[in-house]
């Protein structure tokens, strides 16, 4: 009987740890201060919670500091940090979590003179530590507008923009040492980069499509091996089209969101899909305003629901970050976990040991790491198929009964969340 109701108390412990699904199209603000709050990077974090980094500026534009928040289920924010407030302009983050479990920023700053990119790292994404400019080859150039892509095999992957030059990419295998090859991949702005989970790399920009400095439209391209490109894809033909960003559906689609005004300053949410980064569908119009909804990123969770982050106010110098969750895909249940980026254990819960799969079909990972319900990683397994974990962690001691959480990495990024019984 005692085992019974420790089962029975676990499972509930775990039901609680679950983040609750919200609504649909409910819109949580997330910011509210007299600030201006700006270009926010969201991502869930390996223990399913929500991580949320953005800037934040005077009414002058000249001054941002780089916050960060976070949320259980998307309906609730904690009280932001900040992360950067040094004596410059920092601006546009890109948050990312390693596969050590650790968490890394980068981010734009004129501190130095002209801008440079710059990175801030956290342990338990806490406290933070500024690390300064990262070295990317160049010597006078403005760089600015970073977005960053964790590989499957850990390493990194940048695209940001020389002003006044288009786009580039870098690599790196830690974050402390990048490329400097300065591979050119655009002519234009605001370029941001996702890896589909067949190997496919999209890149989505935009740049001047008219007379007027304002008439632009938003373009993408593919790419297999980060270097070599197809030619653009223009996805709008509007001439007023900003701030797009890809991602990977659920069902595998590509899709592409991104801020359109189709008849005044205002601009309003929409997406496209794509079965291949190349030829995109019509749009659809997500959360209509009559302000200024700019700068989405959308996060696809591991329920396969679409999470979305972005700045919304009545003018475009009184935005704060909003957040909603929107509606799956077509043939997708919002409760169901994508079939290329699940995985799963057996038996779950456990009280020896559990073995990690992908569903029939899917690539295997090559390692599982294991981590806490506070984010600490306390295993790493490694193997092609049948990947089992004892209870253990890294000392081989036994860890005591409670949820964990398990991610794939290597050819299969997934997630899932294990009962460990003693």
């Amino acid at each position: 009987m005692r085992h019974a109701s420790c089962v029975v108390v676990l499972l509930a412990l775990a039901t609680l740890l679950i983040p609750a699904a919200a609504t649909a199209h409910d819109i949580v603000q997330v910011t509210d201060d007299a600030y201006l709050n700006y270009m926010p990077s969201m991502i869930e974090r390996d223990d399913g919670t929500l991580m949320l980094a953005y800037e934040r500026l005077g009414s002058s534009f000249a001054n941002g500091d780089i916050l960060v928040t976070t949320s259980v289920d998307g309906a609730s924010w904690a009280i932001p940090t900040v992360v950067v407030d040094g004596p410059g302009n920092e601006r546009h983050p890109a948050l990312v979590q390693l596969d050590d479990g650790t968490f890394q920023i980068y981010y734009l700053t004129d501190e130095s003179g002209g801008y440079r990119i710059h990175m801030a790292d956290s342990p338990g994404g806490t406290a933070w530590t500024a690390r300064g400019e990262i070295d990317l080859g160049w010597t006078t150039e403005d760089l600015v507008n970073p977005t960053v892509v964790v590989e499957d095999d850990g390493s990194l992957t940048m695209t940001y923009d020389v002003l006044s030059d288009g786009g580039y990419i870098a690599h790196s295998a830690d974050g402390a040492t990048w490329d400097q090859a300065k591979t050119r991949v655009s002519s234009g702005s605001l370029n941001r980069i996702m890896r589909h989970s067949d190997g496919t790399y999209v890149l989505s920009y935009q740049r001047k499509t008219g007379i007027w400095y304002y008439q632009i439209d938003v373009f993408t391209k593919t790419s297999t091996d980060r270097v070599t490109w197809s030619g653009e894809n223009r996805v709008t033909t509007n001439q007023n089209s900003h701030d797009s960003f890809p991602v990977e559906l659920a069902d595998g689609q590509y899709a592409l969101y991104y801020a359109v005004s189709n008849g005044g300053n205002p601009y309003e949410l929409v997406s496209r899909v794509s079965p291949d980064g190349a030829g995109w569908g019509s749009e659809d119009a997500w959360l209509p305003y009559a302000g200024w909804d700019t700068q989405p990123h959308p996060v696809v969770l591991a329920s396969g629901v679409v999470a979305l982050a972005w700045a919304r106010g009545p003018e475009q110098d009184d935005t704060e970050v909003h957040f909603a969750l929107l509606d799956p895909p077509t043939g997708v249940a919002g409760n169901a976990a994508p079939p290329h980026r699940s995985l799963r254990a057996a038996p779950n819960p456990f009280t020896g040991s559990t073995s990690f799969t992908v569903p029939h079909g899917a690539t295997a990972p090559t390692s599982v790491t294991i981590h806490d319900v506070a984010g600490r990683l306390v295993r790493r397994l490694t193997g092609r198929d049948g990947l089992t974990w004892d209870g253990r962690d890294t000392s081989g001691r036994l860890l005591p009964s409670g949820v964990y959480f398990a991610r794939a990495t290597g050819t299969a990024t997934a997630r899932t969340r294990v009962l460990l019984l003693r």
